[in-house]
């Protein structure tokens, strides 16, 4: 019995600033690929963003305050989305 595998890598090209690429080289790990610091920083960020859901526990005047008039704010125009919009 024969198996073969093909695995597929797709790149793409970006540019990016010097100055960019200078900051990128010093947070990169000495055997890092560009594309696993990528993927770190995305990960850190996910997660200090999801650990900040829910963190200001907001009293009913603070949501009164910040979400009462959304709907009718001037200038403003809310669409319900729903999950498949995404």
């Amino acid at each position: 019995m024969c198996m073969y595998v093909c695995i597929h890598m797709v790149s793409k090209n970006i540019s990016i600033t010097e100055d960019v690429y200078k900051k990128l080289m010093k947070i990169k790990g000495e055997n890092e690929s560009f594309s696993e610091l990528f993927l770190r920083l995305i990960l850190v960020q996910k997660h200090n963003i999801e650990k900040s859901f829910g963190a200001w526990d907001l009293t009913n005047e603070e949501m009164k305050e910040i979400w009462g008039d959304i709907n009718t704010r001037s200038g403003r125009h809310w669409n319900k989305s729903e999950i498949g919009d995404l």
